[in-house]
């Protein structure tokens, strides 16, 4: 693949860089590129730090960049909470507080007993460390020589040591040379903070992410951190806003979602179709069964994994999943994913490779370990457990117990010192869970995908179907003061509008927006449905295909 001249100008540059990078604008491509350029001007003990927002996003992004056989060196791929763990927190933790009594484990606040969960009312995710105070800090401290590394914490813990350790500045001056940071709109406090910290040490860093993405401000992210390194004078500023993926009329169509004043292009064909059901979700998965074979043949389409259903809530999809007739596949979120202890990690890798014939075993290794340096003894082990792995068959025919054993004795060569019992459990869980296990398995060419639009966040689909257009559910609002429904409250209109932004460019083809003139609220019960706001805002009508619900 050749790049524009939009992407060779970032690819091209050498220095500290911003990226807005829009939907389907070859985003991962243009830093798979300039990763690969790093990488032959590294030593072996250097390497660049590539943190992602999530797991799956961070291995797409290692793959890419490995994609010709590449020598990653001492390079990290990961998530920022890994980055602070593993390159941070645990190693220069100890270097200053000394050996922790217990094998460390990374926990939530929650999970603590009322005596130590007392301890940290004073925390919240934005105090910033210049108000911390000592007896503070001195708590984690004690919570971190127990073992113990609460998950709230972390971005606070990180920015402290790297504040307070010489080495540790000087270890990461020393090993790293170019650093990346994708989905910057999702950035909290302390990330922002520690991106920053790490530029001054004079490793080139880069920014990239989309304003109208931001869609996780209720964990405490803003994309107010990525506004200001726009203006920045430090940082080169750059645009990829060529959508290489999308259908003119879905990209007009998301364009004028946010800006009714957005330049329009010339478009034949409006894809973008209104559908109001007549009933509530169960006349809305009838919808999708009367209609799913019509929409593959008018779109020339084979595969039913070329279509995915999304929802605004969870609550929705698996109404939908129970539902609906036409083979598909619901895909949900679980806790050993969310989980930031190693062997949690090893464990979500092992599955996605179990299930997921594009991973392969050698990944999955390399992401925690290097492969060339464990022993050949460890290698032969590592070999024997993968052929282990490669016999196992359908979920009815598992044997649960044995699975769990083969990934422990596997997490057990990669990192022997980060057994936890956390991860074995949440293992349990997903293992005894049909959806949960079969959630790393990505639709046959025969299902349509049902997940959230959340979940949604980076794929890609010819046809999305997007549902949970009501109004009072999205966007999200309640009745004013004095239950004045006449003046509703929006709970967050813009994050709101950036979801449903990020649920139209998933389509590449085709979107279908659904109402119905019935819903269920979250109690269970059949209300009346009204269309979202979205659906009539800004004439935006005058850009969809134009038919009887129009």
């Amino acid at each position: 693949m050749k790049p524009t001249k939009q992407q060779e100008l970032i690819i091209d540059h050498n220095g500290c860089s911003v990226v807005i990078a829009s939907p389907g604008s070859g985003k991962t491509f243009v830093l798979s590129k300039k990763i690969k350029q790093n990488f032959k001007e590294l030593k072996e003990h250097q390497g660049v730090i590539a943190i992602s927002y999530t797991n799956k996003a961070s291995n797409e992004l290692r793959n890419r960049s490995l994609s010709d056989g590449e020598n990653p060196m001492s390079s990290f791929f990961g998530t920022i909470d890994k980055f602070y763990l593993s390159e941070i927190i645990i190693p220069f933790g100890k270097q200053i507080w000394g050996i922790p009594e217990n094998e460390i484990e990374v926990d939530k606040i929650d999970s603590l007993e009322s005596e130590d969960k007392a301890l940290l009312n004073w925390f919240s995710r934005d105090l910033m460390l210049s108000v911390v105070e000592d007896f503070q800090l001195d708590i984690l401290k004690e919570f971190f020589k127990r073992g113990l590394i609460l998950i709230e914490t972390i971005g606070l813990l990180g920015n402290y040591l790297f504040s307070i350790s010489i080495a540790c500045q000087k270890y990461l001056k020393a090993r790293y040379r170019f650093l990346y940071i994708d989905e910057y709109q999702d950035s909290g406090y302390y990330q922002h903070e520690m991106f920053l910290k790490i530029k001054e040490l004079g490793i080139v860093s880069t920014a990239v992410g989309d304003l109208n993405q931001s869609i996780y401000a209720f964990s405490g992210k803003d994309s107010k951190y990525l506004e200001s390194l726009i203006s920045d004078k430090s940082f080169n500023y750059f645009v990829l806003n060529k959508n290489h993926r999308c259908h003119p009329s879905i990209i007009n169509y998301s364009n004028f979602l946010l800006n009714p004043k957005t330049e329009l292009m010339d478009c034949e064909d409006n894809l973008i179709w209104f559908i109001r059901a007549d009933g509530a979700e169960i006349e809305i998965a009838s919808w999708i069964d009367k209609y799913i074979q019509p929409i593959l043949d008018s779109f020339k389409l084979k595969e039913y994994n070329k279509i995915a259903v999304l929802t605004r809530t969870g609550r929705t999809a698996e109404s939908i999943n129970q539902h609906l007739k036409t083979s598909h596949k619901l895909f949900v979120s679980n806790e050993l994913d969310l989980n930031l202890n190693v062997w949690s990690g090893i464990f979500s890798n092992l599955l996605q490779y179990l299930l997921d014939s594009k991973h392969r075993f050698i990944e999955v290794v390399e992401a925690f370990t290097l492969y060339e340096r464990l022993s050949r003894k460890k290698k032969n082990e590592l070999l024997d457990l993968k052929k282990k792995l490669d016999k196992t068959t359908v979920y009815e025919d598992l044997n649960l117990n044995q699975l769990k054993d083969t990934f422990i004795q596997i997490a057990k060569i990669i990192a022997p010192e980060s057994e936890n019992i956390d991860s074995k459990n949440l293992l349990d869980t997903v293992l005894n869970n049909k959806i949960e296990f079969y959630s790393y398995k990505p639709a046959s060419e025969h299902e349509v995908n049902i997940m959230t639009l959340h979940k949604s966040k980076g794929l890609e689909f010819d046809i999305v179907i997007h549902l949970d257009l009501h109004e009072w559910v999205f966007p999200s609002k309640r009745p004013g003061p004095n239950n004045d429904f006449n003046n509703p409250v929006y709970s967050d209109w813009q994050q709101d509008l950036n979801l449903h932004y990020v649920g139209v460019t998933r389509a590449k083809q085709g979107c279908f927006l659904v109402s119905s003139t019935k819903r269920t609220n979250y109690q269970g019960e059949i209300k009346n449905g009204k269309d979202s706001d979205f659906i009539w805002m800004n004439d935006i009508e005058k850009l969809r295909h134009k038919d009887a619900n129009n």
